[in-house]
C-alpha cells in the first residue's frame, strides 16, 4: 500500500491560531444562518419538508457534532458552567424565542389571539420541558466525562 505524503504545514503558531478564530467564526455563522434561514422560511410560509429538509439536516449534523466533540474532550463552554440553574435559564430563554415566534406565526395566519397564546403558550412549555431535559443529561455526560478524563491523567502523572 502506498504511504500517501503529508504536506507541511507553513503556518507559524501566530498564523495557526488566527486560522482556527477563521474557522471558528466561520462555523458559528454558518450554524446561526442557517438556524435563520429556516425560521425566516417558517415565518413566510415556505416550511415543507423538500425546502427545509437541506438547512434542518445541516444544523443537526452541527449540532451533534458540535456536542459529541466538546463532551468527549471534557468542554462545557467558555462562561456558562454546567449546573441546574445555567440549565433552567437557558431552558426558559429557548422556550420563550420559540414560543414567541410561535404565537406571532400563529396569529399572523389565523388573527385569533386566544388561540395563538394557547399554542405560544404550549410551544414555551414544551421546549423548555425537552431543552431542560436535554441540558440535564449532557451536563451529566459531561461531568462523567470530565471526572474520567481528570482520573486518567491523575494516573498519568502518578507513574
Amino acid at each position: 500500500m502506498k504511504k500517501i505524503k503529508k504536506n507541511k504545514n507553513n503556518l507559524d503558531e501566530m498564523q495557526e491560531k488566527k486560522l482556527l478564530q477563521i474557522e471558528h467564526n466561520a462555523f458559528w455563522i454558518a450554524f446561526w444562518g442557517l438556524l435563520a434561514a429556516v425560521y425566516i422560511q417558517i415565518a413566510i410560509g415556505n416550511s415543507g419538508i423538500e425546502s427545509l429538509g437541506g438547512e434542518i439536516v445541516m444544523i443537526l449534523i452541527l449540532s451533534v457534532y458540535l456536542v459529541v466533540s466538546c463532551v468527549k474532550n471534557g468542554i462545557w463552554d467558555r462562561k456558562l458552567k454546567p449546573n441546574f440553574k445555567t440549565n433552567i435559564v437557558l431552558s426558559v430563554i429557548t422556550g420563550l424565542v420559540v414560543g414567541v415566534f410561535w404565537f406571532f406565526l400563529t396569529y399572523n395566519k389565523y388573527h385569533k389571539m386566544v388561540g395563538s397564546l394557547a399554542t405560544g403558550v404550549f410551544m414555551f412549555a414544551l421546549i423548555c420541558v425537552l431543552t431542560i431535559l436535554v441540558l440535564s443529561v449532557m451536563t451529566a455526560a459531561y461531568q462523567q466525562r470530565k471526572k474520567k478524563l481528570e482520573d486518567e491523567s491523575d494516573d498519568e502523572n502518578e507513574e
